[in-house]
């Protein structure tokens, strides 16, 4: 086991049984039975999306999980069940979610961040899972929605996701790119936007437009002129 991956276990407070399927999944995935992938998916999803500061975390233990999967299935001819598993948890949590109209807000946000970090952090072959592209735009856009635009959680969130991986997800597909920009934008002009949210907005705006990155003169506005 690396020490970054203890570090990611300790981040998200596993249990001692979550540990355990956590360890066999990377050392010895033969011992887990398809009821024990469930487990672990969902039990990780559940670690990741309560709390904000461990869903990136929790997606770096997919990705440990996911490389020792793939280093079986390109040897063996293996199935690749947990990637499988997880992207079907990740459908039937977005789910959940919609059909509750997104009413708990700190749990979508936290969803959104999950999802966001594992398409970012998980790559295969250095490859993002582009099955996750599409669902990508789809959450964030939807932090863009009226309901949110007073929701400093959700603002952050947003803006943070485009910084981690806004470049990767526009190469993949402009269009939504520009459409999604032009949501920002919206929200950057909305009376309801707080200081705060339209500073945040306005940073990301000016990242996208200058291809991701800052100018001299945005840099120090945002970091040094704004921390005075």
């Amino acid at each position: 086991l690396t020490d970054s991956l203890k570090q990611n276990i300790n981040k998200i407070e596993c249990t001692p049984e979550m540990q355990t399927l956590i360890y066999d999944a990377v050392l010895n995935p033969n011992k887990l039975n398809e009821h024990a992938w469930v487990k672990l998916v969902e039990s990780v999803t559940i670690k990741a999306t309560q709390n904000l500061s461990h869903g990136r975390a929790a997606a770096k233990i997919c990705n440990d999980i996911a490389q020792t999967e793939q280093r079986l299935a390109e040897t063996t001819g293996k199935e690749k069940v947990f990637r499988k598993t997880l992207l079907n948890q990740l459908q039937s949590v977005y789910t959940r979610h919609k059909e509750n109209q997104y009413r708990n807000v700190d749990t979508w946000v936290g969803f959104v961040n999950f999802l966001c970090s594992v398409f970012d952090v998980l790559q295969i072959n250095n490859m993002p899972l582009m099955v996750l592209i599409s669902p990508v735009y789809e959450v964030l856009n939807i932090l863009t929605e009226e309901r949110f635009i007073e929701k400093e959680i959700a603002i952050q969130c947003l803006v943070t996701q485009l910084q981690f991986i806004g470049e990767e997800i526009e190469k993949h597909n402009k269009a939504k790119m520009k459409d999604l920009v032009k949501q920002l934008n919206k929200m950057f002009l909305s009376d309801k936007t707080s200081q705060l949210s339209r500073l945040m907005l306005l940073e990301i705006i000016e990242l996208q437009c200058g291809g991701w990155k800052l100018s001299r003169d945005a840099y120090a506005y945002y970091y040094e002129e704004v921390v005075k």
